[in-house]
């Protein structure tokens, strides 16, 4: 069988067009992790200041605020993702665009899903690096863009998926550094440190993948401390502005919004991070509500391809510096996740270990070398493409129903998310506005979802019969959800609450 080609730019449209099929938009539950955000922007161009006293009343929830010496009150986040919008903001006034509803869509689509989609060409061009195999690199480029929590954040105003844009930018420019034998270092290490501070900017958990690329650059690139000196001048603006924020509002460069926050789990320990705990590592990586070992168990393939690539020389030699600054990335991160308190380790509302988001990028970078030799088997081969599959299917749907999963939920799949398409409930999208409705306005996003799986997992009518096993297999892993235990809902039943606060309006 003759070996696919690359992708071309264009082929990258079709994760647009996923990515901005829907709008899960709910006017009455203002999730509490966007507004903030979005208030501050409307602070920044309309009153000038950062602080977001006067918008208040637009909040539902006060618990990702923190209130400053001052009595001023500001999102207890980063400011990087409100800083980004104020462009939009201004657009949208210009517009007369200033509906909650109309910014939201702005924000989450200029400043968060598209720049989600501009990455993916990166990460696929980087993926040369760990493997050679095009088949493998289409698969792993799925698992991360729609088989991880990288899909439904992308969807969102929410730092998760930017972080994990710019540190895996960050990284694509430290390897083409560090392997480029020829040439001025200049453009690439200053792209390095800006990408990397940008990262902090919006979520300082970036600090940890930050550390990570700025030594392996400064370990392995054939001129260190031109590269050094590069990567301190890009970041350089950034953190300056980042320590002339924190002095303004909290009255110290290096006092944030946590320190001060609403929701006091954050005050505990440094910003949350108590040392190491069994049940924050289960809420983490294998709570079957929110573990990343549960609902992306494609991950196995960056553990096996972390242990592929320390056994084989020739994998060394090929992408072993750039394995180990992935894998470092990946246990940095779960330690610390499972460092918080266990409050913090669930994420609150979310799909999926949100936190765990800037790692993916590096998780599916390993993945692929697994993925490589997994090929080489069919039988590891259908159960690698099954994984993947699953993954999809758990994160496409939960994030395009009710990317909200309230943590009080014990199995979010069959509590919530099937049982809302079950029952007729469909979020904003472009099936609504043609006039489509329940789930018949979802379902062309499904269909063309399992298309672009189908295409770059491999599956196509030449390959029916692997095709039948692969989704077969698929099949039997979401519907193994069942096993889990349920909510009793005579002690948490989410429906009222889904009920009053649903749009569109049924």
């Amino acid at each position: 069988m003759a070996r696919p080609r690359a992708l071309r730019g264009w082929h990258f449209l079709v994760f647009a067009v996923v990515y901005l099929y829907a709008f899960p938009y709910f006017d009455r539950l203002r999730n509490a992790n966007e507004m903030p955000r979005i208030v501050m922007t409307k602070a920044m161009v309309d009153q000038r200041v950062f602080y977001i006293d006067k918008l208040m009343g637009e909040l539902r929830s006060r618990n990702d605020t923190s209130i400053a010496p001052d009595g001023h009150v500001y999102p207890n986040k980063p400011p990087g993702p409100s800083l980004l919008a104020v462009p939009v903001y201004v657009v949208c006034k210009l517009l007369g665009a200033t509906s909650l509803r109309a910014v939201t869509w702005a924000f989450r689509a200029t400043v968060v899903t598209i720049p989600s989609v501009l990455f993916l060409p990166v990460f696929y061009r980087l993926g040369r690096r760990f493997g050679t195999d095009e088949p493998s690199r289409r698969v792993a480029l799925l698992a991360y863009a729609l088989g991880s929590q990288a899909m439904p954040y992308a969807l969102l105003f929410m730092s998760h998926a930017l972080t994990a844009v710019f540190c895996g930018a960050a990284f694509a420019s430290a390897v083409r550094l560090v392997r480029k034998a020829s040439g001025p270092p200049g453009w690439a290490a200053l792209w390095v440190g800006v990408a990397s501070a940008l990262g902090v900017a919006m979520d300082y958990q970036a600090v940890l993948p930050g550390i990570v690329i700025g030594l392996y650059v400064v370990i392995f690139a054939p001129r260190r401390l031109t590269g050094l000196v590069f990567m301190v001048l890009g970041a350089l603006p950034i953190a300056l502005f980042l320590a002339y924020y924190h002095h303004l509002a909290y009255g110290g460069v290096f006092k944030t919004g946590y320190s001060y926050a609403v929701d006091t789990a954050v005050k505990h320990g440094f910003m949350g991070l108590v040392g190491p705990s069994w049940t924050s590592f289960v809420n983490t990586m294998l709570l079957p509500s929110n573990g990343l070992l549960v609902l992306a168990p494609w991950v196995v393939l960056a553990i096996a391809g972390a242990v592929m690539v320390a056994a084989n020389r020739r994998l060394r030699r090929r992408c072993g510096p750039e394995a180990l600054a992935c894998l470092v990335i990946l246990l940095g991160d779960i330690l610390m996740l499972s460092s918080l308190v266990p409050y913090m380790s669930r994420s609150g509302w979310g799909v999926g270990p949100r936190y765990m988001t800037l790692a993916m990028p590096f998780v599916a970078w390993l993945a692929l070398v697994g993925l490589e030799g997994a090929r080489r088997n069919r039988a590891t081969h259908i159960l690698a493409l099954a994984l993947v599959a699953a993954s999809i299917a758990v994160f496409v749907v939960g994030g395009t129903t009710f990317p909200h999963w309230p943590d009080r939920l014990k199995n979010p799949l069959y509590d919530l998310v099937f049982p809302l398409l079950q029952r007729g409930y469909a979020v904003h999208s472009l099936g609504t506005a043609v006039g489509l409705s329940g789930f018949l306005a979802i379902l062309p996003l499904y269909i063309f979802v399992a298309g672009v799986a189908l295409w770059l997992l491999g599956l196509g009518r030449r390959s029916w019969g692997r095709a039948v096993l692969v989704c077969g297999m698929a099949t039997l892993l979401v519907l193994a959800h069942r096993a889990f235990p349920t909510t009793d809902q005579t002690r948490v039943n989410p429906w009222p609450m889904i009920c009053s606060i649903w749009e569109p309006r049924r």
